[in-house]
């Protein structure tokens, strides 16, 4: 057993006898020691009784079996959940990353995505008694899992409650996020040019039908039943990429007319802090901004001679009062047909184009 020695002054309470007053020596032939010098000398033995691990260490949580889930190391953890989330049809959030103890390196907090993970909203609904067509996700779910990381281990300890106050399965399809990979996968194809539609086909190919999908007991995965609209909010997010250039729109907007004004694009540019240009009669304050490209130059200088349309609209994008003006000018064949599928248009098709006209020009060719 480990032993080692440590001294303290000795203060007697009393004075002592005499300035030859010896203090129980550790050998018969110590020397005498003055009274001013008395010393206590002991020796120190450690506690034999284990010592209990402090909460909250791993040796703490293994034991207490407060974390009942074990995996060898992160990457376990990582394939147990996607499998989890895959057999359940739900998904698990990652909410909180802790890193408060030295006891362990961090914790993690994933919550069901039903149960809302974006605080609560300030914005205040003007008509809260109106019911919404399409239901919302959020039910407060109970569904929780904590796992914790420890210094000098790759084991990895969790806790899950598995409890849901909503439907998994099937039923739950339409509140899943479409899986990273499916997106990667789409953002690839919109890349490349791929039209939406024979993008929707690729990937479930019309074998399911995504309004029955959800009462079927044969269970489904969540890229089988992606929508045109999902891929179009994709496509929606590569373009934006290309279109804005800062996050803040005036920083972006003037990255913009840089590359407009480089490209020859540009014919005019006026900012509101930006006066006028002289007898343009604009208001002071107004925002311009005017854009031909080479080839629409080429056009209105090829036909804008004989005729020039002026198309305004406003109020066709997120900023109010904002108007945007057109200038249209006609081909040499000075016609054209609408495409929009009404009752008058077809009537016009029709009368244009009468049925035995149609009929002559379907018959097969003779050998």
């Amino acid at each position: 057993m480990d032993q080692y020695t440590g001294r303290f002054r000795l203060e007697p309470s009393d004075p002592p006898p005499g300035p030859t007053t010896r203090l129980a020596a550790t050998s018969p032939t110590a020397p005498p020691v003055p009274a001013e010098d008395l010393q206590l000398v002991f020796r120190v033995f450690p506690d034999p009784t284990p010592q209990k691990p402090r909460q909250g260490s791993f040796e703490y949580d293994l034991a207490s079996s407060k974390y009942p889930i074990r995996w060898e190391k992160f990457r376990d953890f990582e394939v147990w959940l996607a499998n989890e989330q895959q057999a359940q049809t739900i998904e698990l959030r990652l909410v909180n990353t802790y890193h408060i103890s030295p006891l362990y390196d961090r914790q993690l907090r994933y919550v069901c995505s039903r149960a809302g993970t974006g605080g609560k909203k300030e914005y205040t609904k003007l008509h809260p008694e109106w019911n919404r067509k399409i239901q919302s996700k959020f039910t407060d779910c109970p569904c929780s899992l904590i796992v914790k990381q420890y210094p000098g281990t790759t084991v990895v300890l969790g806790k899950y409650s598995q409890d849901h106050n909503h439907p998994t399965g099937n039923g739950n399809l339409r509140f899943v996020r479409i899986p990273a990979a499916t997106r990667e996968y789409i953002a690839a194809q919109v890349r490349n040019k791929v039209s939406p539609q024979h993008i929707l086909e690729l990937l479930h190919r019309r074998v399911y039908h995504f309004d029955a999908v959800f009462d079927c007991d044969t269970p489904a995965d969540r890229s089988e039943f992606i929508q045109l609209s999902d891929i179009r909010r994709i496509a929606k997010q590569i373009e934006a990429e290309s279109v804005r250039f800062h996050p803040d729109d005036g920083l972006s907007t003037l990255q913009w007319i840089k590359r407009l004004d480089a490209k020859g694009h540009l014919l005019g540019f006026k900012a509101k802090s930006d006066p006028p240009p002289p007898n343009s009669g604009l208001d002071a304050d107004v925002f311009t901004l005017m854009i031909q490209t080479n080839w629409q130059r080429h056009m209105f200088q090829k036909y804008g001679s004989a005729l020039l349309c002026i198309d305004a609209t406003h109020n066709t994008t997120m900023y109010n009062n904002l108007n945007l003006t057109t200038l249209v000018v006609r081909d040499k064949w000075a016609h054209g047909t609408s495409n929009h599928s009404t009752l008058d248009m077809f009537s016009f098709h029709l009368q244009e184009f009468p049925w035995p006209s149609c009929l002559r020009r379907m018959e097969p060719r003779p050998p």
